[in-house]
């Protein structure tokens, strides 16, 4: 069964989408026969190669709310990311464009790579 999931490199809420994902393939009885083809979604095609300053910042200017809350969010986000397993430090993140990164994940579908593939990028 061919299971195609579009998601972005640089999305928290896709990682952690992805455990979820994991937790119930895992509980599928089928799961054996699943096939999973990563499609390419941008969340902000205009979006610079590297995107310089603080994360938060970029967070807050984006949706338009105070540093405060956009702190508020991003601990939120932490919070859920540990309780699916996974470790956080957004305060760190490099985010920016990801266009080249989905030609490369596509190359490596075509490898027979994707799935490690896409874990090492939404891991760094």
């Amino acid at each position: 069964m061919l299971v195609e999931i579009w998601s972005d490199l640089v999305c928290p809420w896709c990682y952690i989408g992805k455990r979820h994902f994991e937790a119930a393939a895992a509980r599928f009885a089928h799961s054996d026969e699943l096939e999973i083809l990563w499609r390419s979604f941008e969340l902000d095609p205009s979006a610079p190669i590297e995107r310089e300053g603080a994360p938060v910042e970029h967070l807050a200017r984006r949706y338009g709310v105070t540093r405060e809350r956009a702190q508020a969010m991003e601990d939120n986000l932490t919070g859920t990311a540990a309780r699916v397993g996974l470790e956080f430090h957004l305060d760190r993140a490099r985010r920016g464009n990801t266009f080249d990164p989905h030609r490369v994940l596509h190359l490596a579908a075509d490898r027979g790579l994707q799935g490690k593939l896409k874990e090492r990028l939404l891991a760094a």
